[in-house]
């Protein structure tokens, strides 16, 4: 890999010990499971097997279609595969419940040839493009309810140079009324949130510490961005959403609750992909290795224009983002001391200080600072010119930084190096 790396391994004489709670990682592959599950019964198929006739009864509802193909041991494409999923708000036209209302999630789901990695790139819905068919610039959350799926779809291609495959659009609806039906969502909410949008219908009234949420209690916690964040602390929100929903699928009780709570949130579904894609794709995902999923928000800066507030994307590692994770550019390796860095809360100091002394030892550029809060254990990734195989081969001299997942954090808000950080968080 290069020479630091390799004196890792030689001065690596003490090991952290290893973390017992689920990684973001795999959370991030349950969640993008479980988003088909509430979507098209996916949660089922991956942990009810038995209820497959049902699910057949499910996707055949929201498709449309009669197929019912299973072969769930066929390879994945030998081509890459780009799904848009957006969350989006409901019309009252039942006729088509996504006419006309603007995407509040966007993310393009990229899954290697033969499934060999799934990379997540969240885009900030306040990202400032130019609309398909449009010859002004406005958000790209705008493109839904300018033209439908097809311009959102399209808006998307053309403004990153990604092909999309097919498409997943789910409202806040499905989300309320499966969190309701599989009884709440335990999740620890990290700071008091208020916020009243009557006109949005949008009422957030959350107190710090652990809560059990309702559907629509859980709604205002992914959809809260009325601070120094915005949409980019509302995406950590989401991420850290869908990990805790994914411990909540494990419960016996969720399980036998699942198949009313699917049901019932079918109508607020819509995508173009057959059955047999659904349950192949699904399937798929969860035979994988957790440690080939890694996710990035696309990078840029907040900018205010007549009292409209836009996410400037920076175009060289907008650029980059998508070379390394959808087209998979290489990046050079790089021979110079790499700069660490360890942000850790103070129940994890000992931690923190046993592997600042291993970088150190290895001859890393190593920097150690204590926080007050941080929401995740997570490895950061804050240089693009870092090749993942060094990451990779860093997770694999340290075996108890294996189960941390790797993120693409561009932005810096959790940096501590230059090149990358650890993050132990309580």
């Amino acid at each position: 890999m290069n020479k630091y790396t390799d004196d890792l391994e030689q001065y690596t004489t003490k090991r952290i010990r290893r973390r017992k709670t689920q990684s973001a990682a795999e959370s991030f592959l349950k969640s993008f499971c479980v988003t088909f599950g509430i979507m098209l019964g996916v949660a089922v198929i991956l942990y009810l097997p038995d209820f497959k006739n049902a699910i057949i009864d499910i996707a055949r509802f929201i498709t449309g279609k009669n197929t019912a193909r299973f072969e769930l041991q066929l390879p994945f494409s030998p081509k890459r595969q780009n799904i848009l999923v957006l969350g989006a708000d409901i019309s009252e036209n039942k006729n088509d419940r996504f006419k006309g209302v603007r995407s509040d999630s966007i993310s393009i789901v990229s899954i290697a040839p033969y499934a060999k990695d799934v990379n997540i790139i969240s885009i900030p819905r306040d990202s400032k493009v130019y609309i398909s068919n449009e010859n002004k610039p406005d958000k790209i959350n705008h493109a839904l309810s300018r033209g439908g799926i097809d311009s959102a779809v399209s808006t998307i291609e053309e403004t990153f140079g990604i092909r999309i495959n097919h498409y997943i659009v789910f409202s806040t609806d499905a989300l309320i009324t499966f969190i309701d039906e599989i009884g709440g969502l335990p999740i620890y909410v990290e700071k008091n949130m208020h916020y009243n949008d009557s006109s949005a219908k949008l009422h957030i009234n959350l107190k710090k510490g652990d809560n059990v949420l309702s559907g629509k209690e859980v709604e205002g916690y992914v959809r809260f961005r009325k601070d120094a964040l915005g949409d980019i602390g509302r995406i950590s929100r989401q991420q850290r959403f869908f990990s805790a929903l994914a411990d909540k699928l494990k419960q016996p009780a969720t399980l036998v609750a699942l198949p009313d709570a699917i049901k019932k949130s079918s109508e607020y579904i819509k995508t173009d992909m057959s059955i047999y894609q659904i349950i192949q794709t699904a399937a798929i995902l969860k035979t994988m290795d957790t440690n080939n999923i890694h996710s990035v928000t696309l990078p840029g800066s907040p900018s205010s224009k007549d009292e409209v507030s836009y996410w400037i994307l920076d175009p060289q590692k907008t650029q980059q983002v998508i070379d390394r994770l959808v087209y998979r550019d290489k990046a050079k390796p790089i021979d110079r001391p790499l700069s660490a860095g360890i942000l850790y809360t103070n129940e994890k100091k000992d931690d923190a200080n046993s592997l600042h002394q291993t970088f150190v030892n290895a001859g890393y550029d190593t920097k150690v600072i204590e926080r007050n809060t941080l929401t995740r254990n997570q490895i950061s990734i804050h240089n693009l010119d870092i090749p993942i195989e060094t990451i990779e081969e860093i997770k694999k001299q340290l075996p108890e930084l294996g189960e941390l997942p790797i993120v693409y954090d561009l932005i810096g808000f959790n940096r501590a190096g230059k090149d990358f950080s650890i993050i132990f968080a309580k």
